[in-house]
């Protein structure tokens, strides 16, 4: 499963704003976002800081979504 699609409905489920995910993990509102659509390498290390920032453990961030995996 793509981490970024894990990381995206969890945000959503959380009910916080991206923006705010971004600045409580210690990222710019610009560099989260270019993560988080392919722009910018999500790096192992962050993942820790975001599911922090969103209140989840990391296995979270890899919860089937549904979606088929490519």
């Amino acid at each position: 499963m793509d981490v970024n699609i894990g990381i995206k409905a969890a945000i959503k489920k959380s009910g916080m704003l991206q923006k705010a995910v971004a600045e409580r993990a210690g990222f710019t509102e610009q560099q989260f976002s270019d993560m988080l659509y392919g722009r910018k390498v999500m790096r192992v290390e962050y993942l820790p800081r975001i599911a922090n920032a969103i209140g989840v453990d990391i296995g979270d961030l890899f919860a089937d979504t549904g979606q088929p995996s490519a």
